[in-house]
């Protein structure tokens, strides 16, 4: 792991590094700053299984097109994980794959086990690389389909905004202004309305289904 040439943020790296320790991987976190040379070198030494990137910085992003440049020119085929407050699946896959095939971004540190497990795994890697490449290929040609959109002009823009008449519109008065506290309110009730995915997830990872 280490955090790209030219950026010194580390916390969503060592959050990512604490993870996957936890679920037993070994981690060699080269900390921040850190130039290509160093990440290639190191991961040839080590024989690392997988190498993560980390920036938070938009330069960040351009220092990760260059690893990857050079891990496909110096032969690397060790997957290459994508991480960090600037990066995104539309920029992984336009800017940073088509350089080097075996790149996946790692939307936050709770899926890093998945991902990491996925592609160390016989039985999954090539069927989670392929749906990666795949994926990707898709959301490069949407984005080159957004790309090549015609905008409106400004003209057209406020020609189509929203007409209202706040002086014709009738707007029914609360009840009751402000904060109210239900203190007394059925449970049976909000439990329809709780949002169970996150623990659901959380259980997913722990590997308890």
């Amino acid at each position: 792991l280490a955090t790209v040439k030219g950026d010194v943020h580390d916390i969503g790296k060592n959050i990512v590094g604490v993870v996957l320790a936890c679920n037993n991987y070994e981690i060699v976190d080269l900390g921040v700053m850190v130039p290509c040379e160093k990440i290639l070198q190191t991961a040839r030494d080590i024989g690392a299984d997988l190498i993560g990137l980390s920036g938070l910085i938009t330069p960040s992003l351009d220092e990760m097109v260059y690893v990857a440049q050079e891990m496909r020119r110096q032969g690397f085929n060790t997957p290459l994980l994508i991480g960090g407050a600037t990066t995104s699946k539309v920029h992984t896959a336009v800017k940073i794959a088509p350089n080097y095939p075996v790149t996946v971004h790692v939307l936050d540190a709770s899926r890093s086990v998945t991902v990491a497990g996925s592609l160390l795994s016989k039985d999954t890697r090539e069927r989670f690389s392929n749906e990666i490449l795949s994926e990707y290929e898709r959301v490069r040609a949407g984005h080159q389909g957004v790309s090549s959109a015609r905008y409106a002009t400004i003209e057209e823009a406020r020609a189509n905004a929203p007409k209202t008449d706040w002086a014709s519109a009738t707007i029914a008065r609360p009840a009751r202004l402000g904060a109210q506290a239900l203190d007394a309110y059925p449970l049976r009730e909000l439990v329809e309305r709780i949002d169970w995915s996150p623990f659901f997830h959380t259980w997913e990872l722990r590997g308890d289904r």
